[in-house]
């Protein structure tokens, strides 16, 4: 297994890149989307440790950083959904264009990442499977919790909260940026996660779709998850006992190895 990391372009813009290689010849291709914020910064250690997992069980991974993130261009406030599908689509444009005998691209994406995953796979018709992990199924619900995070760092700060959160919806509707953790959340990616649906998009997808909600063992599924699964025939869901990672939790997760095997077994991979 080999790892080489680079920049892609894209209209003159870098996206940066890392390729992880099995040391046999590959035909089947995966690449991974990773989630908004501080949750990729949580969650880098164990994706750079699946994609050596894939690349040694013979899988070649793209793993790449959105633009407005990590080393790719862009500042944060400039980049949105419609940017990071665009991101994604480049990322298997070049596993194809590396190696023109894949046969198989599957896509791997956490939490809005998951949903960017499911709605480029939708518009495409080369990716066979989907692995979503603690996928956003509700983007409008998803982009209320992201302001939580706001009023939070003003209770931390003032002791109250001094601008609710119509109001900050109201500053990006009047085209101001809110601070999201030191992230710059603009107009255009809060209203375009909040119009996204997992339910539409998947039911426009020809592929394999596995749901993995993350979670201790004692928490029931996720309706909405349980839902989509039953909802449409090539879906199913997986339950992985596991802690949420993406987050500040006490534990640093080098490997999420209730998620690696799921994801694994998803992608039809053997150790």
């Amino acid at each position: 297994m080999t790892e080489d990391y680079f920049f892609l372009d894209l209209d003159g813009e870098k996206v940066f890149a890392g390729l992880y290689r099995p040391a046999a010849a590959w035909t089947g291709a995966v690449v991974l989307c990773h989630p908004l914020g501080e949750e990729k910064l949580w969650a880098h250690r164990v994706f750079v440790s699946l994609a050596r997992i894939l690349a040694t069980a013979g899988l070649a991974v793209l793993r790449f950083d959105f633009r407005g993130e990590g080393d790719s261009d862009r500042d944060f406030e400039q980049s949105d959904f419609e940017t990071r599908i665009a991101d994604t689509h480049l990322a298997i444009r070049a596993v194809r264009e590396l190696n023109p005998r894949v046969k198989v691209v599957s896509l791997v994406g956490l939490r809005l990442g998951a949903a960017i995953a499911a709605a480029a796979a939708a518009q495409r018709n080369d990716v066979a499977r989907l692995v979503l992990w603690d996928p956003v199924v509700d983007g409008a619900a998803y982009m209320q919790t992201v302001l939580r995070l706001n009023l939070m760092y003003q209770m931390a700060l003032h002791r109250r909260v001094i601008v609710n959160r119509d109001a900050l919806v109201g500053r990006l509707v009047g085209g101001e940026t809110v601070n999201i953790e030191g992230y710059e959340l603009a107009r255009p990616l809060f209203e375009q996660v909040s119009n996204f649906r997992m339910d539409d998009v998947l039911a426009g997808f020809a592929g394999e779709t596995c749901l993995v909600q993350i979670g201790d063992r004692d928490v029931a599924p996720r309706v909405e998850l349980t839902r989509i699964a039953g909802n449409l025939s090539r879906c199913r869901l997986e339950i992985a006992h596991q802690e949420p990672f993406w987050r500040e939790i006490k534990p640093y997760y080098q490997r999420a190895e209730e998620l690696n095997r799921v994801t694994l077994q998803a992608l039809g991979v053997t150790k």
